[in-house]
């Protein structure tokens, strides 16, 4: 990843990025207008321990289904509650927000840590990526968040370049809306579209192109009856995380235990005897296919998209 990101790095250098009015405009073109929205709004996704909400948060403690994207050094810990996602979907557009909470809070604050929105047009799989991320030691206001697709909201949003960088595309290697255990708890609350075109819109100079777009379904796989595999973070720690081939930081023994180890398939109901049974020569070949994607099994080609 460190690689990847390097090069991005150079791809939106000062001297060839493209201010973020540009990005908006191409978002707005493919995808549509992304509304306003109040944070408040949202659905709290819940952090538990042992099956029951906790009387405190502490930081650094243990859940049942931390946060599986790093919250940082400086934050406190991968079970920090309150967390909020919403759904501003309509019938032409996919649009996932998570106003996402590092730091302890009062249930009710509309103080964010970050903010995330992604737009999908499911159509032509045109994907576009806003974010806005607190300061050290400062926090964002979710109360009332500017249409991200509007060039005046550059001053609430990071430059486009920065969302590169952070490389969010690079964990969503195979779908713009990924599940999680953490996430999974209001996954009513997400858009899915998990074999539909993808793309991501960008403009020159700006290195969205440069995300990984390469997809992989292994046959007779019983982990491509639900998505397909990008061949870069899917195949990574994910892939082990859900298989319960590793455990995440922030798990606590409940967590670290079958059946909660093993996150996909999701709510399935099974003894780990026949989970290992059903899918862990699936496990297998994805471990396999994810060494080396050439192979005929793996199925390997790039994304469909129809971007303009």
């Amino acid at each position: 990843m460190k690689r990847l990101l390097a090069a991005l790095l150079l791809l939106a250098s000062p001297a060839t990025a493209q201010t973020y009015a540009d990005y908006a405009a191409q978002c707005r073109a493919q995808i549509g207008v992304i509304p306003a929205f109040s944070c408040d709004d949202g659905v709290s996704i819940p952090v538990t321990v042992n099956g029951q909400i906790p009387a405190s948060y502490t930081k650094d403690m243990t859940c049942d289904r931390p946060a599986l994207l790093p919250n940082g050094s400086d934050s406190d810990g991968q079970c920090v509650p309150y967390s909020r996602i919403l759904n501003l979907s309509d019938s032409s557009k996919q649009i996932s927000v998570m106003c996402r909470q590092k730091h302890i809070r009062a249930a009710d604050s509309m103080d964010f840590d970050e903010i995330d929105v992604i737009a999908h047009n499911p159509e032509t799989g045109a994907t576009c990526w806003f974010q806005a991320s607190a300061l050290s030691g400062q926090s964002i206001d979710g109360t009332t968040v500017p249409p991200a697709t509007d060039p005046a909201s550059a001053t609430y949003f990071n430059a486009p370049q920065d969302v590169v960088h952070d490389g969010c595309g690079t964990c969503h290697d195979n779908d713009p809306f990924m599940y999680s255990p953490f996430v999974g708890q209001v996954w009513s609350h997400v858009p899915v579209n998990p074999f539909g075109p993808y793309a991501q819109v960008n403009v020159p100079g700006l290195g969205f192109d440069a995300w990984p777009t390469t997809q992989m379904l292994p046959r007779d796989s019983t982990c491509t009856g639900c998505h397909r595999i990008g061949v870069y973070e899917t195949c990574g720690q994910l892939a082990d995380w859900a298989t319960g081939q590793a455990i995440p930081p922030g798990a606590n023994p409940l967590a670290a235990s079958y059946p909660l180890s093993h996150s996909m398939p999701p709510y399935h109901g099974q003894t780990e005897a026949t989970w290992d049974v059903i899918n862990s020569s699936s496990a297998a070949t994805l471990k396999s296919c994810c060494l080396d994607p050439t192979q005929a099994m793996c199925n390997a080609s790039e994304i469909l998209n129809y971007l303009q």
